[in-house]
């Protein structure tokens, strides 16, 4: 098996045009509160640490709206802040996520079936080390309207780490 180049979360910034980046920092800022308690905590902790405006004592105290232009320039250059917004946005977009990987188990695309944050967090892998999982998200995604396309695409990316993932494990086995 050759080796898989694994990307950091913020190299997706190169695949993203601005408007669906605010979307993505938008999404993830609405839904934190709501997240399951690790990851809450998790991405708690990095925007905590790195996003700080004069005028709020943290940033739990920040609006949304304001803190979303930090956050979007943060996201552009900090891995880590990169990573807890995607993975925010995965579990905000689980219905899209769900759906790819249902689609792509239907067309004999090994998912990992326990894909979650904490594997995911680790990157993702380019479209051409994918080929079938990205036509198949370039195919439901072209049945979309921005951002729902958009969503497909980049929840393709969220998938593509767990394709190798889950090749390993089988050949441990």
């Amino acid at each position: 098996m050759t080796e898989t180049n694994v990307l950091p979360w913020v190299e997706v910034n190169e695949m993203m045009d601005n408007d669906y980046r605010q979307q993505v920092v938008m999404d993830a800022l609405s839904y934190y509160p709501k997240a399951s308690s690790e990851l809450n905590k998790f991405a708690l902790d990095i925007l905590k640490k790195t996003i700080h405006m004069n005028g709020f004592r943290s940033f739990q105290s920040i609006p949304p709206h304001m803190a979303k232009i930090q956050v979007v320039k943060e996201f552009k250059t900090n891995d880590l802040l990169a990573t807890a917004i995607i993975c925010l946005w995965a579990e905000k977009q689980h219905e899209i996520i769900e759906t790819l990987t249902n689609a792509a188990r239907e067309a004999n695309i090994p998912v990992n079936e326990k894909w979650d944050w904490h594997e995911a967090r680790h990157g993702f892998v380019q479209g051409e080390d994918v080929p079938d999982l990205d036509q198949l998200a370039t195919k439901l995604a072209a049945e979309k309207t921005k951002p729902e396309s958009d969503h497909y695409l980049l929840a393709a990316l969220w998938l593509s780490n767990s394709l190798f993932v889950e090749q390993a494990q089988d050949q441990q086995v």
